[in-house]
């Protein structure tokens, strides 16, 4: 078969888990020391600013893709075929030529329901192609994609930024719970230590203003 133009519910399920879970977890609130101009100045300050208006430009994208495929899908439901099981009820998902040949080979099903699989697929598919490409479907993923590939990019600088003041490191804490909230499948480690760390810097941090005061 032909390299299949391939589509699966691997990526809508992870956007939905990042949703849910940046809607859910208690993140960590923007430093309040920034909205001081009084602030001393930190090369990561102008980072981590970078870096917030990338995550909601990410965040903007990320639920304009979903609401595109939540039309998709009920239009015309997603590009897939249902095997028939030859041992009981349940039928065998296949998003692809390549997983109808696959189920052929193995024996999940005869030639020539492998054949007519294919036929129905190949419908499935250009109807979703045909509809995804009028709502722009494909841009609006490669613009999503760019959207988190540059906030990670962002990330990174604030990292391998060296912080000059206690409000660079917090920059770097805050983040860090933020980033570990959403994406961490343990929930709690290391979200304790790093709230311990968080209040240990704010706590020296008022030290050190009140001794400048």
């Amino acid at each position: 078969m032909a390299n299949d133009h391939h589509i699966t519910s691997l990526p809508s399920v992870s956007r939905r888990a990042l949703l849910a879970g940046t809607a859910a977890a208690p993140i960590a609130a923007a430093p309040r020391f920034l909205s001081s101009p009084e602030s001393a100045p930190d090369p990561v300050v102008p980072l981590w600013r970078e870096w917030e208006r990338l995550h909601a430009l990410a965040f903007e994208l990320c639920h304009r893709w979903q609401e595109m495929e939540t039309r998709l899908v009920r239009a015309i439901g997603f590009p897939q075929v249902f095997i028939p099981s030859t041992d009981g009820p349940r039928a065998i998902c296949a998003q692809s030529h390549t997983e109808i040949d696959q189920a052929v080979a193995a024996g999940d099903c005869s030639q020539e329901v492998g054949a007519a699989l294919h036929a129905e697929f190949a419908v499935r598919r250009a109807r979703w192609d045909t509809e995804a490409e009028a709502l722009g479907f494909d841009e609006a993923n490669r613009q999503e994609l760019a959207a988190w590939r540059e906030q990670e990019e962002a990330a990174r600088a604030i990292f391998g930024t060296k912080a000059e003041t206690l409000a660079g490191v917090e920059i770097k804490l805050t983040l860090m719970i933020r980033l570990c909230s959403v994406f961490s499948d343990d929930p709690d480690f290391p979200l304790p230590q790093l709230r311990s760390t968080m209040a240990d810097v704010k706590r020296l941090r008022r030290a050190l203003d009140t001794l400048r005061s």
